[in-house]
């Protein structure tokens, strides 16, 4: 890792300020997306300020006798602990630089962004990084203060040589020279001395059941874990942080009381879990090599001091005695039992500087992106569905949290639509009007089912005519079916049937992907095109019998072909009214059936 000064960090700082003046301070219409991204480079350059002050307010306040203007920190390792953020900051300039990628606008500013399918995921994986940054950084502060007073103290005692032969009075002028050195965190060098001399308390003991799983989770990504020697450092601090940044940290009880006391003091299982994750990351740390290599190094020694304490800290909520009513309650073991399996994972799945999000071609090639109902309040899932051939496609899953730095999970599931299969469960009568759940196979002879959970009825209809083929273009829940004998007018009733009831259409679900043009100019491409994604209510086509037209054009003429249209299906899904059992019978009739009926 490069060398970096004081000097750098003060520039740096300036940089990220330019860079937000340039691409967001103006900007006006901005996606969302674009401009969290904007408030995120804002509050790098205020955490790359405040780093600048902390270096300079020491470097101030050295004494004369060790010539200021000479010193010199080491710095070396502090890159190490809060990422390349040099790297970061010119890779968000190129990203500006690119106007083709945006809006242009007056006075060298970015007016009236102009969202691009293709930029997105750039300005997602950048922004993620920027976010860690900012929780590195503002977690390195008073360790770095520590570390930069420590060093001074150091200094200071080579100048007067060895105190413990010296007379009192010379002792006493150097410890007041350390009083005079007074910091932001820490009252002046001399108080810093004496905390870093204090032997840090251990952190909690974490749950057997839990460790067991953490170590099981921690070495299915590396064997090498088996031998806990090799656990390491920096890539364990990184883990620490993603899981703090969503653990109990962000637990806020309610302050009106609801009357359940327990409930409104015990947190997520979810967010326990990653408390526990923390620990068990920090105890790890300290028993590998990596660290015991790293720990002469006394920046890294403060800051592994500062995520201890913040463990300590955040587990005193559950112990406290001083307060009592304010302590937190342990979620039930059987409760966090219940959690996913990816709930436990350690790793990230990237490595620092290693970004894996969707790619340009993904975007477009992208047929449906909707939200699902999320197992946690504190994680949102996405799910995007990629064309990558007539017959098949991806399924992509992302999960992301909804504080602290941004960092997306994603599963993929390739789905062959010769061989998928599909379980409609918003459809049966017994499904709560808001529970829109289907299960579901990318191949019949996968071993695994998944389930989903939508949050919009379309969302549900717009994956099945994904699968399907087939867009619903009418819907109509809670009908009714009676069963006569063949006997008899309307006598002899027999069966009740309760159900929904659907049309659907001949459409494969496309996207098409607007072309950048000059306003008002209408391309023949866009004249002709269909978009055929459902994203508005599936009753605007009315008219399901028209002839489909396609141009053909010469260099004098144009000429149209017209070719009858697909038939639409009518289709049941039913359940017997008396039934106990949840089976759901399927019926589809071809509407030109129906139509003969209604002649």
């Amino acid at each position: 890792m490069a060398f970096i000064s004081a000097a750098d960090i003060f520039k740096l700082g300036q940089g990220a300020f330019r860079l937000w003046e340039y691409g967001f301070s103006k900007c006006k219409n901005a996606e969302k997306q674009y401009a969290d991204f904007g408030s995120d480079i804002q509050y790098l350059a205020r955490n790359l300020e405040k780093l600048s002050k902390v270096i300079q307010d020491v470097t101030k306040q050295i004494p004369e006798t060790l010539s200021p203007e000479e010193h010199s920190w080491d710095l070396k390792s502090l890159l190490k602990i809060c990422g390349d953020f040099r790297k970061t900051i010119r890779e968000c300039e190129t990203l500006l630089g690119d106007r083709s990628k945006f809006g242009g606008g007056r006075s060298g500013f970015v007016f009236n962004i102009q969202w691009n399918l293709t930029i997105e995921p750039e300005v997602m994986r950048l922004k993620d990084r920027v976010a860690f940054h900012n929780i590195k950084i503002a977690t390195v502060l008073k360790p770095l203060e520590t570390k930069l007073m420590l060093d001074l103290k150091d200094d200071i005692y080579k100048v007067h040589g060895d105190l413990a032969s010296r007379i009192t009075d010379v002792h006493e002028t150097v410890l007041e020279a350390l009083r005079k050195i007074e910091g932001h965190w820490t009252t002046n060098a001399q108080e810093a001395s004496a905390q870093a001399s204090v032997s840090p308390l251990e952190t909690p003991r974490v749950p057997d059941y839990l460790e067991t799983q953490f170590e099981l989770a921690a070495k299915a990504i590396n064997s090498e874990l088996s031998d806990e020697r090799n656990f390491p450092f920096y890539t364990g601090v990184n883990a620490f942080h993603h899981h703090f940044e969503q653990s109990t940290a962000v637990f806020k009880p309610e302050e009106t009381s609801t009357g359940d006391f327990f409930a409104e003091r015990t947190p997520d299982p979810a967010q326990y879990l990653n408390l526990m994750k923390g620990i068990w990351i920090i105890q790890k740390i300290k028993r590998g090599n990596e660290w015991a290599e790293a720990s002469s190094d006394r920046l890294s020694d403060c800051y592994m001091k500062e995520l201890e304490a913040k463990c300590l800290h955040e587990f005193s909520r559950f112990t406290t005695k001083e307060e009592p009513r304010k302590r937190l309650a342990e979620p039930d073991q059987r409760n966090i039992s219940l959690l996913r399996g990816e709930e436990f994972r350690i790793w990230l799945d990237d490595g620092e500087g290693e970004d894996k999000f969707l790619s340009a071609t993904d975007y477009l090639n992208e047929i449906l992106r909707v939200s699902l109902l999320s197992s946690s309040r504190h994680r949102k899932q996405e799910l995007v569905l990629i064309r990558r051939s007539d017959t098949k496609l991806e399924m992509q899953n992302f999960s992301s949290k909804t504080t602290g730095p941004p960092n997306r999970e994603i599963l993929r599931d390739h789905i062959n639509l010769e061989r998928a299969y599909f379980v409609p469960f918003y459809a049966s009568p017994n499904s709560l009007p808001k529970a829109l759940n289907i299960v579901f196979r990318g191949d019949e002879s996968a071993e695994q089912d998944t389930a989903l959970s939508f949050l919009k009825l379309q969302d549900v209809l717009d994956f099945q005519q994904a699968i399907t083929a087939y867009k619903v273009v009418f819907n109509e829940s809670n009908i009714k079916t009676l069963l006569f004998q063949a006997t008899g007018f309307m006598s002899g009733k027999k069966m009740a049937e309760v159900g929904r009831i659907q049309i659907w259409y001949p459409r494969r679900l496309e996207r098409c992907i607007p072309q950048p043009q000059s306003p008002g100019i209408e391309s023949s491409h866009q004249r002709w095109s269909v978009n055929t994604a459902s994203s508005t209510a599936f009753s605007e086509d009315k008219t399901l019998w028209t002839m489909v037209s396609s141009p053909v054009e010469t260099a004098d003429t144009t000429s149209y072909n017209f070719e009858m249209p697909s038939l639409p299906i009518l289709v049941l899904f039913l359940k017997a009214e008396q039934s106990g059992k949840d089976e759901i019978s399927f019926l589809a009739v071809q509407c030109m059936l129906i139509l003969a009926i209604l002649r």
